[in-house]
């Protein structure tokens, strides 16, 4: 507790301590026999009981300053170091057409949270929601939904991207779970033409830059497009790493086997600055594997000082209001005017 640091709320009751204290003392002086026949006793003891003898008055004294004080809403700080496990992520997901795609997953075998609004990645259909299969897109937001609710909404934040031929900062970073899951819920407009995955992870970047912060920072992208590693999506990636954030690409893919080159050069560029996981088949929760593999990845903790407000008016009162209950019991007790003689020495 630092004790240089106390501060005084008001004053206002200091003003009517004083008058009192002066009406009191002057009546003390003038009338004490009047008004106070047994402080006359007092003239008779001897020096070493006098401070016994004027006990009720000392108390009553120290009462009265220290119910002043309570009223002055005298407060100090402390000092608290308190040890945080908080966690950053930035997910930025890919909502390219391609993620219309139909997986191998029924949706009479998986009960999805939010209904599919989004149509086929080809053809029409009245009706998204009677498609029997579930999309790339809703397996994805499934996991996502998972992965947020399962952080600490008191350390843990999270910020959503979606991106396709544009990007779109659904959230920054947040610990309102609730409201991501909102976004999460009308992530199918989104899911459309073109993918940038390079402006998506410069829009990100940019707001780990713009807010620092000590908590653990990682990155999530999760896409399915085999994008080219372009001298602009290298600088993206040379940010990341200067940054000293975690970086984990979550790759859905649906032939393992047949890799573009252009898809293994990214692949290989970003197994150099971060983890890369291929979801293979959506379908047996492999992404799902993933994202809680990320969680416990990405575990980590340090200390953090705070400081709180310590409120002494409120001990104050409490001590004076003890003081009170003793001063009571006293008066009504030994210091009682049938029993005040027995302190004055006299037969």
């Amino acid at each position: 507790m630092d004790w240089s640091s106390i501060q005084v709320g008001t004053w206002w009751p200091v003003l009517p301590g004083i008058v009192a204290a002066v009406v009191l003392l002057v009546y003390w002086n003038r009338r004490k026999g009047a008004l106070f026949p047994d402080v006359n006793l007092l003239g008779d003891t001897a020096i070493a009981g006098g401070l016994l003898d004027r006990l009720p008055v000392i108390i009553g004294v120290i009462m009265l300053i220290l119910l002043v004080m309570a009223l002055m809403d005298i407060s100090t700080t402390r000092s608290v170091v308190v040890n945080k496990n908080a966690r950053d992520f930035l997910v930025v997901v890919d909502t390219s057409r391609s993620m219309r795609e139909n997986t191998s997953l029924l949706r009479t075998q998986f009960k999805t949270t939010f209904p599919r609004r989004a149509g086929l990645y080809s053809g029409q259909v009245e009706d998204p929601s009677t498609i029997p299969e579930i999309a790339r897109y809703e397996l994805a937001r499934e996991s996502l939904l998972t992965f947020i609710s399962a952080l600490n909404k008191d350390e843990d934040r999270a910020e959503l991207i979606y991106f396709n031929s544009q990007v779109y900062l659904m959230s920054g970073f947040t610990s309102n779970f609730g409201f991501l899951k909102e976004q999460l819920d009308n992530m199918d407009p989104y899911v459309t033409y073109g993918t940038n995955i390079r402006w998506a992870l410069e829009k990100g970047l940019d707001m780990l830059e713009r807010y620092p912060s000590r908590n653990r920072q990682a990155v999530i992208l999760l896409t399915d497009a085999e994008a080219r590693n372009t001298e602009h999506l290298q600088t993206q990636l040379d940010r990341l790493e200067k940054l000293d954030v975690s970086f984990y690409l979550l790759w859905i893919t649906s032939d393992v086997a047949e890799v573009s080159d252009q898809a293994r050069e990214f692949l290989r560029v970003s197994r150099t600055i971060g983890s890369v996981y291929t979801i293979a088949d959506m379908a047996k929760g492999t992404l799902d594997e993933a994202m809680k593999e990320i969680g416990k990845l990405e575990n980590y903790s340090y200390d953090e000082v705070r400081h709180e407000r310590i409120d002494l008016s409120e001990y104050i009162y409490t001590i004076a209001r003890w003081l009170m209950l003793f001063w009571i019991l006293l008066i009504a007790t030994l210091y009682h005017p049938a029993s005040s003689v027995a302190f004055s020495g006299k037969n």
